[in-house]
């Protein structure tokens, strides 16, 4: 997959699809589907514009992220997407008319453009159907409608109040792929060692929302899944209080420190709890194993 900066040239007749993409739920799948069928159509790749950041933090609205902008990228890239193009939302970003930024867009080989319903653009925040208007002489706009569960309209914000629920399975129903957490693992305090449940340290970026408990789930590293206990917050039982993740990867034997591991949460177990000794907290953590291995 192809990643550019907004503004820099690319040949390739493309289908671009419209939006911020802080996670691929059901309807951001759909829109890309749309793109895919649209560029086989016209012999066009599939674009995705987006925001290299957190353009949500800078409009006041939400300070940590559901994806950083590398794990987003493997989300596109899995999803089909050719070329990911990128901009920085900043002041200037901001400022920007719909008109604008269309005469930045018109700078492509554009085949098509798709977006959401409830999509906007620009400092007066045109939407779809103006887009449509604006792009009327440059190449067709196709807009997705709403995907409703139970009712309720699919959406990242329905996703993060999900997660903060813990109701991850909820929440994965709604996601390309269950929500995952990357990272590098460090060298941490090594007290799992000492109760028969040795922990990967994962560095996880401060921008990160990370819903607090204890998971199971899986663990992919060098290509390999491992099924896990996932510790994500304090560890009272140690008197260690921080927003880490810390993973025990069952049957894996080996060095993970350096390496890059994904951490893909599937069943939320309980929540964090302190334990009067180490010994009562394996015993739990023997029964959650058993647990995540049952699953």
């Amino acid at each position: 997959m192809q990643h550019i900066d907004f503004g820099k040239h690319i040949d390739d007749p493309l289908v671009l699809c419209l939006g911020y993409f802080g996670c691929m739920h059901l309807g951001h799948v759909k829109l890309v589907q749309t793109a895919k069928s649209f560029a086989k159509a016209s012999n066009a790749k599939v674009a995705l514009f987006t925001f290299s950041n957190n353009h949500l933090a800078l409009l006041g609205k939400e300070n940590k992220v559901l994806y950083t902008f590398d794990e987003r990228l493997s989300l596109y890239e899995k999803l089909g997407v050719d070329c990911v193009i990128s901009a920085q939302f900043d002041q200037n970003f901001r400022d920007t008319t719909a008109g604008e930024f269309v005469s930045k867009l018109c700078e492509y080989n554009l085949k098509g453009v798709v977006c959401g319903f409830d999509y906007s653009c620009g400092r007066d925040r045109l939407n779809g159907y103006a887009l449509t208007n604006l792009l009327r002489d440059v190449c067709p706009v196709r807009i997705v409608d709403e995907i409703c569960i139970d009712g309720i309209k699919v959406s990242t914000t329905l996703v993060r109040k999900l997660l903060s629920e813990n109701n991850i399975c909820k929440a994965n129903s709604l996601l390309s792929e269950p929500y995952f957490i990357c990272g590098k693992v460090a060298h941490g305090r090594g007290m799992g060692n000492t109760i028969g449940f040795p922990t990967a340290n994962v560095e996880v970026s401060e921008e990160k929302y990370l819903p607090q408990g204890v998971y199971g789930g899986y663990a992919t590293v060098d290509g390999k899944l491992y099924k896990a206990i996932v510790n994500v917050g304090d560890k009272p039982t140690f008197q260690v209080h921080s927003a880490d993740v810390e993973a025990h990867l069952i049957n894996f034997d080996g060095d993970l420190y350096d390496k890059t591991v994904k951490i893909s949460l599937t069943a939320y177990l309980r929540p964090i709890c302190k334990f009067d000794t180490p010994t009562q907290l394996a015993e739990q953590l023997n029964r959650d194993k058993e647990q995540v291995l049952n699953d």
